[in-house]
């Protein structure tokens, strides 16, 4: 890990750069300086949240479809902005370093507190956000390619304890929730992918698809198009139960195998944005995920709806840091 750490400070100063710059003048392309209104209340003017991945991932589907129904609820339009690179700490450097006013928010997973520890140059840590809310926490769908010959768990162990890295793995993004199902799987399984790393879950579902890698690990947002056209193999889900949107495909847990994984989704506003601020955006994202259509929607779009904010939010967040943080640290010795 430390060499990996070593080889990806020279590509994410290299990115970031290229892409901070693009990225600012398309924030007042979108409306980030819309004039605020006289009376000042917030939000006066356009809210943007920063999804550090590719558009049509699981990320941005799960952000676009809450926005949408907080919309109503703020009396603003809410501007997605996809700043790609890094396996999300660009966009997350974006985020953090934007005016803690409540105008710019970020998408937030369970990894992201601990990325000063996997990434050299990154500059933010677990102190660099305000949690605001919690929204949904996600399986994974296991799917192969056609040609692997791997149709469900036994012959996809039986394939990786062959030989080391003998399967290929599609991972979207390095030390995202993907690779920590990776990393987990492999120790309590006792064996080795060959580590793929793309641009968000949707990239390594098409690389499964097109048969240049063997599996892929996309959330269920990312996996049902590529499903329903025929072009993978679902072989499991990573709950503990199934998911109705899926419930033709089985847990792993079904498959003889004791194993789950699961990732939290969230949003968070850079730190010293003021209470208040955050108490009304937690409030109107509330009010959004109660709405039974949001429900429905996001049900149908493979997000599985789960909700945290405030104090409760905070300590989750918090113990989540921690428990990631000794994970990151003992792969790093």
């Amino acid at each position: 890990m430390k060499s990996m750490k070593r080889i990806l400070t020279a590509v994410l100063a290299g990115a970031m750069a290229l892409s901070l710059a693009a990225c600012g003048n398309n924030a007042q392309e979108q409306g980030g300086d819309t004039p605020a209104k006289a009376d000042g209340e917030f939000p006066s003017k356009v809210i943007q949240v920063i999804v550090p991945f590719g558009a049509g991932g699981g990320a941005d589907i799960s952000v676009r479809t809450l926005a949408k129904y907080a919309e109503e609820a703020l009396g603003q339009k809410i501007v997605i902005q996809n700043v790609t690179g890094g396996s999300g700490t660009v966009g997350l450097t974006k985020m953090v370093g934007a005016k803690p006013d409540g105008y710019t928010l970020g998408y937030f997973a369970c990894t992201n507190s601990n990325d000063n520890l996997l990434f050299e140059g990154i500059e933010y840590g677990v102190d660099s956000f305000v949690p605001v809310v919690e929204y949904s926490a996600d399986p994974h769908i296991i799917v192969a390619s056609k040609k692997s010959g791997i149709t469900d768990m036994e012959s996809l162990l039986a394939a990786a304890k062959k030989a080391p890295e003998s399967v290929s793995l599609a991972l979207g993004g390095a030390w995202t929730s993907h690779d920590f199902l990776r990393i987990s799987l492999e120790q309590q399984e006792e064996i080795k992918f060959k580590r793929m790393v793309y641009q968000g879950g949707a990239e390594a579902i098409t690389a499964v698809a097109s048969g240049d890698v063997d599996l892929a690990v996309p959330f269920v947002s990312e996996a049902i198009p590529q499903i329903e056209a025929g072009n993978v193999v679902p072989i499991a889900i990573t709950s503990g139960e199934r998911f109705d949107v899926v419930s033709d495909i089985p847990t792993i847990k079904e498959q003889g195998i004791d194993y789950e994984h699961t990732m939290w989704r969230g949003l968070a506003a850079p730190a010293g944005t003021p209470q208040e601020i955050v108490d009304k955006l937690a409030a109107a994202f509330e009010t959004a995920w109660n709405n039974e259509q949001y429900q429905e929607e996001a049900k149908a779009a493979g997000t599985m709806t789960e909700f945290r904010k405030g104090e409760d939010f905070k300590n989750f967040y918090l113990e989540n840091h921690e428990s990631y943080k000794a994970m990151i640290e003992a792969g790093l010795e």
